[in-house]
């Protein structure tokens, strides 16, 4: 799939909409073979004073807030979302929550997340379902594909960035 500029098109990001990675290292190689996906994490964008950001749930990090040129390259898929101040609360009160390795485990085995923590497509799902909006009651929150897939069902574009 070819890249566009993330310049040209950053101004068109909303906050709620998702941001998929595609990763190339061991534990990224593991997440694909479990879940036959292409995309190893997501994210969830951010307006905040004027500058992009991700929210994410990242092993070794958990919650952050990263500006979304630092990420680069990602996958946007725009939602229809609407930002709510219940959104913003959820991302505020869990930054810096611990990422929940055994929940990791769990997803790829497809058992019930338990938390104690996040991972990234539970964290993402846990703010999009707090958004206004059509599709955004039965979020999947079991693995990043499985988030990706349900956005693209739903028709949604998916626009690779660089």
């Amino acid at each position: 799939m070819p890249r566009t500029s993330y310049t040209a098109l950053r101004q068109d990001i909303r906050s709620g909409d998702l941001i998929a990675f595609r990763g190339n290292g061991p534990v990224s190689r593991l997440i694909r073979h479990v879940t036959g996906g292409r995309h190893t994490h997501v994210g969830v964008a951010f307006w905040w004073w004027h500058r992009l950001f991700v929210l994410e749930a990242r092993e070794g990090d958990g919650v952050r807030l990263r500006a979304c040129s630092a990420r680069l390259p990602f996958d946007w898929i725009a939602t229809g979302l609407e930002w709510t101040d219940a959104a913003e609360q959820f991302a505020a009160d869990t930054l810096d929550d611990p990422y929940s390795y055994l929940d990791a485990v769990r997803a790829g085995l497809g058992l019930k997340l338990q938390s104690g923590g996040f991972i990234c497509s539970e964290y993402a799902a846990g703010i999009q379902k707090r958004c206004e909006g059509t599709g955004c009651a039965a979020l999947p929150m079991g693995h990043p594909s499985g988030l990706v897939d349900y956005w693209l069902d739903l028709g949604r574009p998916l626009r690779s960035l660089k």
